[in-house]
């Protein structure tokens, strides 16, 4: 019997009791009927244990079903953060929006780009200020397919990138693409760089070259030639090869320094700039300019001594060349901190500040013509900055125009190993 008939017998229960109750029955009768209430009730008992037994039954289930969704909503949860904490930890701007390219979701690279905290929401082309970009999300839209193309922002700076988007599937009854942003800025700069590097060596070995050809032909032609003219062209042929020769090792030093690291050893570095001061007083007498010492004793590095010395001699030579008759170089040690520094300050002809975050840059001169005349190669600040940095320090400069400058060069200190345990005892 259904639990839908126990109404019913309740109803039957209570009629039969009144029935008893009002109507003037005989005995046989009341009984009988007293014995189909009774009857009534227990059945309608039973079934409501029945009723009781099945809704604990349910409310088990239920409580059962609760955890497994609570549980699966758990997990969900947990996959989503996952989901996000990957999107957010990846080394490229990605971005989700709709077929409308509207955002709805950023991740942290891509609010670092664009200077936002709070992007959901908002246009892709009122956050990006790229119409390119835009009009490539709505073709991927268009097309439910994978798309690319080479996008240029210029907001909040300029970058050069490469769009990848593709169709992720639908949620919430909207369209979804992801749009990855690969920064190919500093590769194109890289490329810059070496096209430049290219030029720039072959117009720096093309000009000595040319200029050994043209007196080499002069001397050629002219068999007659005086002795004294003769000698005088030979002279500048020799020049001229030695100008090669010194580009040619600039060169191989530059290239060691940016693709070996430093063979290092703990040593003081007040010998060695006295030692590079030495060797530069004869140039510095001959170009009338005062050289001059402070050096700190005890200072030790682990490093590259003779990389370490032609920094110091790099340093000092330009301060030499590019000073003023009777100017004055002043080379400097001290230590600030746990870094030792070498400062080699000048009286000379300054650099223009426009210039000054040039000067490291390979073949770069402030002054072309002197620098060429002075036998300078245009590498020796590449190679101190290369220098330096594969040593794990730093190079900066202070210069006004027609007053002087101030290179300086920092270096962490050696620090003596704390000895061990074992040792000790």
């Amino acid at each position: 019997m259904s639990f839908r008939w126990l109404p019913a017998l309740l109803w039957l229960s209570a009629g039969l009791l009144l029935l008893t109750a009002l109507v003037d029955l005989s005995p046989a009768w009341r009984e009988a009927a007293v014995a189909a209430a009774v009857g009534c009730l227990l059945l309608a008992l039973y079934f409501v244990r029945r009723l009781y037994a099945r809704f604990a039954t349910l409310r088990e289930q239920l409580a059962e079903r609760n955890a497994d969704i609570e549980a699966l909503q758990l997990e969900l949860t947990r996959q989503q953060r996952r989901r996000l904490a990957l999107i957010d930890g990846m080394p490229i701007p990605l971005l989700i929006c709709d077929a409308d390219a509207m955002l709805r979701y950023a991740n942290r690279l891509a609010l670092e780009w664009f200077g936002f905290r709070y992007m959901t929401g908002k246009s892709l082309l009122a956050l990006t200020f790229s119409y390119d970009l835009y009009l490539l999300m709505l073709k991927a839209a268009r097309r439910e397919s994978a798309v690319s193309g080479e996008i240029t922002f210029s907001f909040p700076k300029e970058r050069h990138t490469e769009a990848h988007i593709w169709y992720l599937g639908e949620a919430d009854a909207h369209k979804l693409f992801a749009i990855a942003l690969l920064d190919k800025s500093e590769l194109l700069r890289l490329e810059q760089v070496r096209r430049d590097f290219v030029a720039n060596v072959s117009h720096e070995f093309r000009t000595p070259l040319a200029s050994i050809r043209s007196l080499a032909e002069t001397i050629h032609d002219d068999p007659e030639m005086p002795h004294g003219t003769r000698q005088r062209f030979l002279n500048l042929i020799v020049q001229e090869a030695d100008r090669l020769t010194r580009i040619a090792d600039d060169l191989l030093t530059l290239t060691r320094a940016e693709s070996m690291q430093p063979v290092r050893e703990v040593f003081e570095l007040a010998p060695v700039i006295q030692q590079a001061v030495q060797e530069m007083e004869t140039e510095a007498q001959r170009a009338h300019v005062s050289l001059t010492a402070e050096l700190t004793p005890d200072l030790h590095l682990l490093a590259n001594r003779d990389q370490i010395l032609q920094v110091a001699l790099n340093l000092i030579s330009n301060a030499i060349r590019y000073n003023k008759p009777q100017g004055s170089v002043t080379v400097r040690t001290y230590a600030e901190g746990h870094t030792a520094v070498l400062e080699v300050a000048d009286t000379g002809i300054g650099i223009p500040s426009e210039a000054l975050p040039r000067i490291f840059e390979r073949f770069y001169r402030v002054d072309k013509t002197r620098s060429r005349a002075d036998g300078g190669t245009g590498l020796g600040l590449a190679i101190v900055k290369h220098i330096v940095e594969s040593h794990g320090g730093q190079v900066e400069v202070e210069s006004e125009y027609r007053v002087g400058s101030v290179f300086r060069v920092r270096l962490p200190l050696y620090e003596e190993p704390a000895p061990s345990h074992e040792q000790a005892s």
